[in-house]
């Protein structure tokens, strides 16, 4: 499949944005593999409460890809090879709620995660290529790990460079500090919105408000002061997927909140291009494994893993079928 953002690159800059699928294999062959950039768009499958669309995170993922495509190119020489983009992700935040399944979320185990971009990793590293940015937009901890896992994989077996972007601290930030300039009472109406609150509503506003559902503009407050408080409300009876207050969204903030996201990740995608060292930065994984308040949530998202693995394992030693 296509994508519109993408095909509008490449008209507007001819050869330097490739989609590879349109690509043959001399096509391939015959790219600088030192001045050809891969990008990996992720999309994760999620529930996003009764007012967002379950693919949210993929339409930003999609959009900061068609971003960065567009700073690469404007570099002489270089190229930017974009990848179909891959809707798989790993621990969806209805386990917020302690809810393994929620209507929208069709996640897969963060080992399966892991495997996929370590297979386009190695066949990437096989052919040559140097440079991969995985473009994948999900706050989840079992998910950012197995995207800095493959990235990792990738630099200590082939020497080159594999970044998750949004799993940098300093791209993420970026779309923290937007939200230290909203007004005192928006947040504190808003209060910790974890999922599908006023800033990620607003996002969709700008970049898809066609997928926004009306009704946010009565959306009831779902929320709490801190963490603890916010994930307590996901465990009410009939929570409807949002921590947040989707009606203070705004198409202003959420064009406030991409641009600065967006610059952000281009900014460090940049600099390593330049030489930087990725790892010098601090990872958003390793952060919110150090929050107390997550453990519940990472520990529920591993427990089903585990439960599905384990059902899966049976069918296939029940059938015989080699592992």
């Amino acid at each position: 499949m296509r994508f519109l953002p993408l095909l509008l690159l490449a008209t507007h800059l001819g050869a330097q944005v490739r989609p590879i699928q349109d690509l043959t294999t001399e096509q391939i062959r015959a790219l600088d593999r030192n001045k050809t950039a891969v990008i990996l768009p992720g999309g994760i499958l999620e529930e996003h409460g009764p007012y967002l669309p379950a693919f949210t995170d993929g339409y930003l993922s999609q959009r900061l890809a068609a971003d960065l495509a567009h700073a690469i190119a404007a570099r002489p020489g270089w190229t930017a090879l974009v990848f179909p983009q891959i809707p798989l992700g790993a621990e969806g935040y209805n386990h917020l709620g302690g809810q393994a399944s929620f209507p929208g979320s069709y996640v897969v185990r963060s080992s399966t995660l892991r495997a996929v971009f370590m297979d386009l990793a190695s066949q990437l590293g096989e052919q040559g290529f140097r440079w991969i940015f995985v473009t994948h937009v999900h706050g989840a901890e079992l998910h950012n790990r197995a995207l800095d896992q493959a990235s990792d994989f990738f630099h200590d077996t082939y020497g080159g460079r594999m970044v998750h972007l949004w799993g940098m601290v300093p791209v993420i930030g970026a779309w923290g500090k937007v939200l230290e300039t909203v007004p005192a009472a928006a947040k504190q109406e808003d209060g910790v919105s974890l999922h599908g609150g006023m800033d990620e509503t607003s996002l969709m506003l700008y970049l898809k408000p066609e997928l926004v559902s009306p009704g946010y503009k009565q959306a009831p407050v779902h929320t709490g002061a801190t963490v603890d408080a916010s994930m307590r409300t996901a465990h009410e009876p009939g929570w409807p997927g949002y921590v947040g207050s989707p009606r203070l969204a705004t198409r202003q903030l959420g064009e406030r909140i991409w641009k600065a996201l967006s610059q952000a990740a281009t900014e460090y995608a940049l600099k390593v291009l330049d030489g930087a060292d990725p790892t010098q930065y601090p990872r958003y994984g390793d952060l919110l494994s150090k929050v107390p308040a997550y453990a519940a949530v990472t520990r529920s998202a591993a427990e089903a893993e585990t439960s599905a693995a384990r059902k899966q394992s049976d069918w296939l030693q029940q059938k015989r079928i080699s592992q």
